[in-house]
């Protein structure tokens, strides 16, 4: 089964190649057909949302690949990814390494073992959209049960019909298309905003890379929101898990934030943004910035994790059991956590 699947993307994006030689797949004028030439006959607003799979899937280790005259990102590679982009591969989540590594998205992954169609941390109250998550159903790319596009829409592909035809600037969350990676939420709630690297991250520096907004956390709990609440039975902590949405604090081990790359003499109070610990930003941001500002940008979800799928367990940046305390400049929780 799994060497007929990449058989099969491979011969689809060979046939998409052919077929859109002069045009571009997210060009916001011509015919919809130029892009969805896999089923014809079918109408537009019909199409399987499998579509968004194959098109973001390749059967080498390129994550960004040429389709036309666009370039396409690719999350989900059938051989190990040579470089994953910032939300991570797919390809981390598959049969053979396991349901912890990543989300287990219809199409791609089977079914979580353990927690099946229900997000672990489910908090309805903490979902704005008016379908819910139905965990009678499979977790999908977008749509109700999924991230992408518009969540108060069930179905996966008319939740996202027509964003890559739409005017997608200014960047303000009022549309999915004006959404940060098209992740518009609901009607009634604006979708995320940030700064949208050319590349996703893929040769991503400490000036070049995506700007993140506190405004992803609370996408992420529609499907995570326990993860987001105050354990105030704790003896020890108000926090059972790590928090999130909190300033990164301006005193203590934290303004040694980054140890690796310290600040430069002529910007004693700024610290150097880590990619392996990406920080949130409280306004709005047009540009990437190398500066993280202690005691103003956040701590956020993506710290920690990435989105899709990454090589290690609860999709972290890093492999937290190589984590020690002690060991200075060894990367992972010590980038915020300097002195443990």
């Amino acid at each position: 089964m799994e060497r007929h699947n990449i058989l099969l993307i491979f011969l689809i994006n060979i046939f998409i190649n052919l077929m859109l030689l002069n045009y571009s797949i997210a060009s916001v004028s011509g015919d919809c057909e130029n892009c969805h030439v896999l089923f014809p006959g079918v109408p537009k607003e019909d199409l399987p949302y499998t579509l968004c799979i194959v098109c973001h899937s390749n059967s080498n280790a390129e994550t960004i690949k040429i389709l036309g005259n666009s370039k396409v990102p690719i999350v989900n590679n059938t051989v190990k990814p040579d470089y994953p982009l910032a939300g991570g591969n797919f390809y981390y989540v598959t049969k053979k390494y396991g349901d912890r590594k990543g989300h287990n998205v219809d199409g791609i992954a089977l079914t979580d073992s353990k927690f099946m169609n229900t997000p672990p941390g489910y908090k309805r109250g903490y979902d704005p959209s008016i379908v819910g998550y139905n965990n009678k159903n499979t977790l999908k790319c977008s749509g109700s049960n999924g991230c992408h596009g518009n969540r108060n829409i069930e179905d996966p592909f008319r939740a996202i019909l027509g964003t890559h035809h739409a005017p997608d600037k200014p960047l303000d969350g009022t549309t999915t298309a004006k959404s940060y990676r098209y992740l518009k939420n609901t009607d009634k709630v604006n979708g995320v905003i940030g700064f949208e690297d050319e590349e996703w991250n893929k040769n991503c520096t400490s000036k070049k890379h995506n700007e993140y907004a506190v405004s992803i956390d609370i996408l992420c709990a529609s499907c995570h929101g326990s993860f987001h609440l105050k354990d105030t039975d704790s003896k020890k902590s108000p926090w059972f898990r790590h928090p999130t949405g909190i300033l990164l604090p301006d005193h203590g081990e934290y303004v040694n934030y980054n140890p690796e790359n310290p600040p430069l003499l002529e910007r004693p109070n700024l610290r150097i943004y880590n990619t392996d610990a990406p920080v949130g930003r409280t306004n709005p941001v047009q540009i990437s910035s190398d500066e993280v500002k202690l005691g103003e940008d956040v701590v956020l979800c993506l710290s920690c994790h990435v989105a899709h799928s990454s090589p290690y367990d609860s999709i972290l940046r890093w492999d937290y059991d190589a984590i020690f305390t002690g060991e200075e400049g060894k990367g992972g929780c010590l980038i915020c956590h300097t002195e443990k």
